[in-house]
C-alpha cells in the first residue's frame, strides 16, 4: 500500500514537472529590439559636437508615447555622440534635463524600424576654445579661452585633467595631481570674457606626479570648465561640465 502511494505521488510529480516545463520553454510574445537610434549633440553656433563626461555626463530621457512605461535614460558618449542599437520602433518624447547645455524638451520623435540618425542643436553653457596643451620641459601647460553660451552664464572653475586613456575627465581620473596650477576655482563665480586667456599647468617634478607619469606611453589631457547661472537667471536644473577634445602626449618623466 505504501509503495503504491509513493508510486502515485511520483507520477503526479512527473506530470506537474512536465506541465511546468512546457511553460518554462514556451516562446514568449515579447518582440525583440527592431531599431537603432544614433546621432550627435551639436553646438547650434559652431556645429561642433558638445563633448561631455563618459560617466555622469549629459543624458537623454525617453518616454514612449501612449504607453505607461518608465523613463529610458541614455547617456551621451564622451565625444558628444549617442547610439543605442537595441531600440524599439515607436514614438517617443525626449527630455534633455541634466546636461552641459541649456535643457529642452522634444515632444515627439518617431523611431522607425532599422537605423535612425538624428542630430540635436543645443546651446552649451560654456565653449572651451583655442586649446593648446604641450609639454615644456618638466611642465604640462594648457592655454585656452572660454565663451559663455549666454550672458547669464558664470564660471565656477576650470581644470586640466590627465589620464591613461581617452575617457579623461572629471569622472574618470586615476590620481589627484600634486602641486598647484592644474585647477582654478572662482568665488564669487566669474563673468566670462571671450578675450581672456587661461593657463593651467602640471608640475612633472612633483613627487606625486612623477609616480604617475613615470612610463613611456601616451597620456591624455583635457580641459574642462564648470558653469553656474547668475542669480535671477534661467532655471536650468543640473549642470554638467563642458570640455574641449583631449590632447595626446607621449612622454616619460626622467627618474
Amino acid at each position: 500500500m505504501i509503495k503504491l502511494q509513493v508510486k502515485n505521488l511520483f507520477i503526479i510529480f512527473v506530470a506537474v514537472f512536465a506541465l511546468s516545463a512546457c511553460d518554462v520553454f514556451k516562446i514568449d510574445n515579447y518582440e525583440e529590439p527592431n531599431a537603432s537610434f544614433n546621432g550627435g549633440i551639436r553646438d547650434v553656433k559652431t556645429g561642433e559636437l558638445v563633448e561631455t563626461d563618459i560617466q555622469n555626463g549629459s543624458r537623454m530621457q525617453f518616454q514612449e508615447l501612449g504607453y505607461p512605461t518608465g523613463l529610458l535614460t541614455r547617456v551621451v558618449m564622451q565625444n558628444g555622440e549617442f547610439r543605442d542599437d537595441l531600440f524599439f520602433a515607436g514614438s517617443y518624447s525626449i527630455d534633455f534635463n541634466a546636461c552641459n547645455f541649456y535643457p529642452f524638451f522634444v515632444e515627439e520623435v518617431v523611431i522607425k524600424k532599422g537605423n535612425n540618425t538624428m542630430d540635436f542643436q543645443v546651446t552649451p553653457y560654456i565653449r572651451v576654445k583655442n586649446v593648446n596643451i604641450i609639454k615644456e620641459g618638466n611642465t604640462i601647460k594648457a592655454t585656452f579661452s572660454l565663451e559663455a553660451g549666454k550672458d547669464e552664464v558664470r564660471l565656477s572653475n576650470v581644470c586640466l585633467y590627465a589620464h591613461t586613456d581617452i575617457y579623461v575627465g572629471d569622472q574618470v581620473t586615476t590620481f589627484t595631481p600634486g602641486g598647484e596650477g592644474f585647477r582654478q576655482d572662482f568665488s564669487p563665480t566669474k563673468v566670462i570674457s571671450d578675450s581672456e586667456t587661461y593657463t593651467l599647468t602640471l608640475d612633472l617634478t612633483n613627487e606625486i606626479n612623477k609616480k604617475y607619469f613615470q612610463y613611456e606611453r601616451n597620456y591624455y589631457f583635457r580641459v574642462g570648465a564648470m558653469a553656474t547661472i547668475a542669480s535671477g537667471g534661467t532655471s536650468v536644473g543640473t549642470i554638467r561640465r563642458n570640455y574641449a577634445p583631449f590632447t595626446i602626449i607621449n612622454f616619460s618623466v626622467p627618474q
